[in-house]
């Protein structure tokens, strides 16, 4: 497996040679200072890029932008687990307008312990971080390591990106990686950079040669998913208090979260879709009005939907308004006929679903045409 791998290349590199302060050179990283012998640092600032936006769309107890720190990682492994290093941690946060970045390196292994309490140094103050699929690697990664160095500390509360951005940019971008939606969404284009499996290689080849090589690539890359975190969560708060133009968005996806987030303009923007021919918006929207209870609106919006697209999932919900709602099984009946007839393309399940759902109404419509039936039979 790839985690043995890269805890057994870990494992011969940290008996290959054991250095000390007095015979390892310093590094030349060009804009990097040395804090100690294994731990260098580098703060960058970017100014008027701070995200405009308040982040109370997100999370009504982060008061304001200065409760966020915006995170990112390399390490020595993509699948996580006690064999994988955590080398390089970016690190961002708003100062006014602007924001800053600083980056913390570990050169080698016996640096850790020194690497991890710069690290905490610089998170320890927030009361929210914020990542792109964090939650689920980065996080549990750096809570190992602070563990393993026995440092107490725990990330507090967490935000991660991954998942609105894909309930709204997925069906515009297809794929949801950060690269990706930087160049789809945010109109981000990196210059000279490196994919996410081949870091750890330049990392290995760093400590076997003590030469730089790609590292200065592997910085930058890193620095860049950090900013476009920001850039992100401006982008989504954005659209989230009601600007439709920061950023590319259908609607039916952006009406979906606004509906999932409590906010009706959903409702208008679902329906807006629906005007311009998204059927599936149209079933969004048929779904919200049947959940609040308006009835009317809903059956509107199935009629539409069955009389200009055929949907299948509308003639279900008539045909389950009528049975269930109006206790009307011939209307009912009816609508599950008429599906069935378009002749539709349909998956062993869902026609066994709906050959049951013709069954039961059919004995429904028979009970009502014989309600002697019934009494003779006992049923």
């Amino acid at each position: 497996m790839p985690e043995d791998r890269s805890t057994r290349r870990l494992a011969a590199l940290k008996g290959a040679a054991a250095r000390t302060e007095a015979t390892r050179p310093a590094l030349d990283l060009a804009g990097w200072s040395r804090r100690s012998e294994f731990l260098y640092v580098r703060r960058l600032e970017f100014p008027g890029q701070a995200p405009r936006i308040p982040p109370g769309v997100f999370d009504g107890e982060i008061e304001g932008l200065e409760d966020l720190l915006f995170f990112d990682t390399e390490t020595t492994g993509l699948s996580g687990g006690a064999g994988t290093l955590v080398f390089l941690v970016g690190a961002a946060w708003c100062e006014g307008t602007d924001l800053e970045v600083e980056q913390f390196f570990l050169s080698d292994f016996p640096g850790e312990p020194e690497f991890l309490a710069a690290v905490k140094e610089r998170f320890v103050d927030r009361r929210a971080f914020v990542s792109f699929n964090g939650r689920a690697f980065d996080s549990p990664l750096l809570r190992g390591r602070f563990a393993l160095a026995r440092i107490p500390f725990e990330i507090g509360r967490q935000i991660d990106l991954l998942a609105p951005a894909r309930r709204l940019w997925r069906g515009l971008t297809g794929d949801c990686s950060l690269k990706t939606l930087e160049e789809k969404v945010l109109g981000v284009m990196r210059g000279i950079d490196i994919p996410g499996s081949e870091i750890p290689e330049v990392y290995f080849q760093f400590l076997r040669t003590g030469r730089p090589g790609m590292l200065p690539v592997v910085f930058d890359h890193n620095l860049t998913d950090v900013t476009s975190l920001a850039r992100m969560w401006d982008a989504l708060g954005g659209l989230l208090a009601g600007d439709v133009a920061a950023a590319p968005v259908d609607g039916r996806a952006l009406g979906r979260e606004l509906l999932r987030r409590g906010d009706l303009r959903g409702v208008d923007l679902l329906a807006e879709a629906f005007r311009q021919g998204d059927a599936e918006a149209g079933l969004h929207l048929g779904l919200h009005h049947k959940r609040g209870g308006a009835w009317e609106e809903a059956v509107a919006v199935w009629e539409r939907l069955v009389a200009e697209a055929r949907s299948l999932a509308a003639a279900v919900e008539l045909a389950k308004y009528h049975e269930h709602r109006l206790r009307d099984p011939f209307a009912a009946l009816e609508r599950v006929e008429a599906a069935l007839s378009w002749s539709l393309p349909l998956s062993a399940r869902t026609r066994n679903e709906l050959a049951r759902r013709r069954r039961r109404l059919e004995r429904k419509v028979q009970r009502r045409a014989d309600p002697r039936r019934d009494a003779r039979t006992g049923g």
